[in-house]
């Protein structure tokens, strides 16, 4: 770019660039570089622009056990535009891997590595495919023989990335007849800034926790939902608003709720449906996310086979269409995420 335009203006140009462009135009000069890396330029980059592609990722265990990552561009080109993104080496190395989540283009796996001796390491990893990059981050004090909950998500003022780990405790307190035991939960926050976890007690009964939005507020979920089996209730975004699924597994009918804005105990139920009649019958007829465009994703068991298939579900027309994605039962887990900056302080991976 000509010397003569002001440096202040080159940036406002910069800004304007999608991710594959900025990251190549990192390479135009240092000062290029030095503010497209800075945290400033990235979270305001986060925070003003919203059109950026989205994708749907999908982790799947092919039929040869293979661990198999795909991404969708989610656009009108659904599902011919594909590919395979590049996986890091800290994801690989996960055993027994799944999605706790993705916010502002990254995407939050959660998983165990193995030590010598056969140790397991809990371990969080936040990935960022549309840059190639990712940070581990270890799980201190995770007992897995106690009840426990992960959440992932990234605060939009600051872009900083949270994990919100939940874990089930027993207290003990005295009655005028004996001891009794209490549960509560410990609630432990990590920033990716700051590098530390945070740790409160409180009592989350039939509560969410809200990461985005600083301080971390609970969400109090309607009484319909709140006093059901925690089994039957799956969190996901539609339409980029917080949606509660409820499904029964032994029945054919499912619930679409939708939070509404600001108030933390407003929620609308927006379906109740059948499960595509001719899934209905399969126990791993299960729902996975929602498309940008509001279709459900389902995973599907195929009938007299250890396998399964990925199918998605128009909550109107109820037109399914096959993605052609066939894996092992039960591996199926599907994202969404829109490309973004954050993370590029990282290393390569």
């Amino acid at each position: 770019m000509s010397d003569h335009i002001p440096f202040e203006l080159q940036v406002d140009i910069i800004k304007r660039l999608p991710i594959k462009l900025l990251i190549q135009a990192r390479s135009v000069s240092k000062a290029w570089k030095s503010v497209i890396d800075s945290s400033d330029f990235i979270a305001d980059y986060t925070v003003h622009n919203h059109d950026q592609p989205q994708h749907l990722l999908i982790r799947y265990e092919n039929l040869y056990s293979v661990e198999t990552y795909v991404s969708f561009v989610d656009d009108d080109s659904f599902p011919q535009n594909k590919y395979s993104p590049t996986v890091p080496r800290s994801v690989n190395l996960l055993s027994d891997s799944i999605i706790i989540g993705a916010s502002h283009g990254l995407v939050c796996l959660f998983g165990c590595y193995l030590n010598p001796g056969h140790s397991r390491k809990a371990t969080a990893v936040i990935w960022n495919p549309s840059i190639r990059k990712s940070v581990a981050i270890a799980l201190p004090n995770l007992d897995m023989r106690v009840a426990h909950a992960l959440g992932f998500g990234v605060c939009p003022v600051t872009s900083d990335p949270k994990i919100v780990k939940i874990s089930g405790t027993r207290s003990r307190h005295k009655k005028m007849k004996g001891v009794t035991c209490s549960s509560r939960w410990q609630v432990e926050v990590f920033s990716l800034r700051s590098g530390v976890w945070r740790n409160s007690y409180g009592n989350l009964s039939n509560n969410l926790v809200n990461l985005e939005r600083p301080p971390h507020s609970q969400i109090h979920l309607p009484n319909e939902l709140a006093f059901r089996d925690k089994m039957e209730l799956h969190l996901f975004n539609y339409c980029d608003s917080l949606a509660v699924i409820r499904q029964r597994i032994m029945d054919d009918m499912i619930q679409v709720w939708r939070k509404g804005n600001g108030d933390s105990k407003s929620f609308t139920k927006l379906f109740t449906i059948k499960k595509p009649y001719r899934y209905r019958w399969y126990m791993s007829s299960l729902p996975l996310g929602f498309r940008m465009t509001g279709e459900l994703m389902m995973r599907k068991a195929n009938k007299g086979e250890d396998s399964e298939t990925l199918i998605d579900y128009d909550l109107f027309s109820h037109h399914i269409n096959d993605l052609g994605i066939e894996s092992e039962c039960s591996s199926l887990l599907v994202c969404l995420y829109k490309e973004s900056l954050i993370l590029l302080d990282q290393p390569d991976i």
